[in-house]
């Protein structure tokens, strides 16, 4: 039975418990790719906390023998600031989910674990990647590359000639038409294990048994290849408001000629440079309607939510722009693209989060958005009206300028930055892998100097 929590109770103390799932084995495989590519980003401890909780999966089965933090503490040699700082990194790069539950014992904490992406899915993600080539610099960013990089271009011409399941095994032709009971209680008591953590909420709800009919009619793209890239189509569907037509066409124009296969890449750029040209000429115009508006928010307030509830978050960064006279460009849209995609927050959360970070700079800030998205996610902001709640609780905060940056631990037992997050040092998206080396370069120069 779940206890409703205590308000007093939800800072994270060393007896605090915990509990612990698992997505999967981690092979030694995933090990030398958590070694290659994550930890340059999370660092040591936060790969000795993955590794002891993995462990921690197979321990206990009833949740009211869980150990405590304490344990973890003791065993890993580090204090519950440190452990907590090395956490965040693993639920930031995606491979621990975060969840805090009560009953009759207490509070306590569930991490749900992760395996790490393949390699190519990993160098595939715009954040991921950039953050890794500015961690370890071009040469040796280029070295893995070259290590998990799989050439396929064997197979072009070549005839699929694979055996099928029961060309080789015979099944009792009884049981191949009435399931016997036994596999059906079986199956029944197997919950699908997801295979990624890291997806866009509030999906747009598409007839994908439409874009599959059309698309192999029109362009001869497999049903496979379309399950295969679904959750890319799903997510640049809600982000940049797209409808089952517009994707089908979207398909045929950046497939792959060839193969006939689906090209994320291309995909991802065509849709980009069609919302460019689109946005920059006109946007939408949200009408006030009294009597839709929350009187609990002031007017300005009010018409903010409606838009940011009507509006996908492309098509808000483009208003946001128009109103001041500025223009969407690539950079910025796919930035908040990639960020929208890696968190959990609502598409509505993430255009409030918009319209915050450009009152505070005249393009996009990802530290700022980043930093914004981290404190929302951890503190279940889940609409646009929570979302300004929780930036005017950062405004009403007493400030000290000289420990503006001391670290706080907030009600959630997460060590976070102060909320007044115009503080944040802006710094504009991340641009192209020449702007990141010239960078780079600067940087060696002074540390040789």
């Amino acid at each position: 039975m779940d206890i409703e929590p205590n308000n007093n109770s939800s800072k994270l103390t060393p007896m605090t418990g915990y509990w612990c799932l698992k997505n999967g084995e981690l092979s030694d495989y995933n090990q030398r790719v958590f070694t290659d590519l994550y930890l340059p980003l999370v660092g040591a401890e936060a790969l000795a906390i993955y590794l002891l909780l993995i462990q921690k999966t197979t321990d206990k089965r009833i949740v009211t023998e869980r150990s405590n933090h304490a344990e973890l503490l003791s065993l890993l040699d580090i204090d519950l600031k440190s452990f907590q700082n090395a956490r965040i990194k693993l639920e930031a790069t995606g491979l621990i989910k975060n969840y805090r539950k009560y009953d009759e014992l207490g509070e306590y904490y569930i991490y749900d674990l992760y395996l790490p992406l393949n390699p190519s899915d990993f160098f595939r993600d715009d954040l991921l990647s950039i953050f890794l080539y500015e961690k370890i610099g071009q040469s040796l960013f280029n070295n893995l590359v070259k290590k998990y990089s799989v050439n396929r271009d064997i197979l072009n011409d070549a005839k699929d000639q694979t055996s099928k399941f029961l060309d080789v095994f015979r099944l009792n032709s009884e049981d191949l038409i009435d399931t016997p009971n036994d596999v059906s209680i079986a199956q029944n008591s197997m919950q699908s294990t997801p295979t990624k953590s890291i997806e866009l909420n509030s999906q747009k709800n598409l007839d994908f048994d439409l874009i599959i009919d059309r698309a192999s009619q029109l362009y001869r793209i497999e049903k496979e290849d379309i399950n295969l890239n679904k959750d890319l189509i799903e997510n640049l569907a809600t982000f940049y408001d797209l409808d089952e037509i517009v994707i089908i066409d979207l398909l045929g124009r950046t497939m792959d000629i060839i193969t006939n296969k689906i090209d994320p890449s291309q995909l991802k750029n065509m849709v980009q440079q069609r919302f460019e040209q689109r946005v920059n000429i006109q946007t939408n115009e949200v009408t006030e309607t009294t009597s839709q508006l929350n009187s609990n928010f002031n007017r300005d307030d009010q018409l903010l939510i409606k838009q940011a509830k009507e509006l996908a978050p492309a098509e808000f960064l483009a208003s946001e722009k128009q109103k001041t006279g500025g223009f969407t460009g690539t950079v910025e849209s796919r930035a908040l693209r990639n960020l929208a995609m890696n968190t959990s927050l609502s598409p509505s959360v993430i255009n409030i989060l918009t319209h915050y970070s450009l009152q505070q700079n005249t393009t996009l800030s990802l530290p700022l958005m980043e930093t914004i998205a981290n404190d929302w996610q951890q503190n279940n902001i889940k609409t646009p009206e929570d979302a300004l709640k929780r930036i005017q609780e950062s405004r009403s905060k007493p400030r000290n300028p000289k420990r503006r940056y001391q670290n706080q631990i907030s009600n959630n037992g997460r060590v976070e930055k102060g909320t007044d997050w115009s503080q944040v040092k802006a710094r504009p998206v991340e641009q192209s892998n020449q702007d990141i080396q010239e960078r780079l370069n600067r940087i060696r120069h002074k540390e040789n100097n």
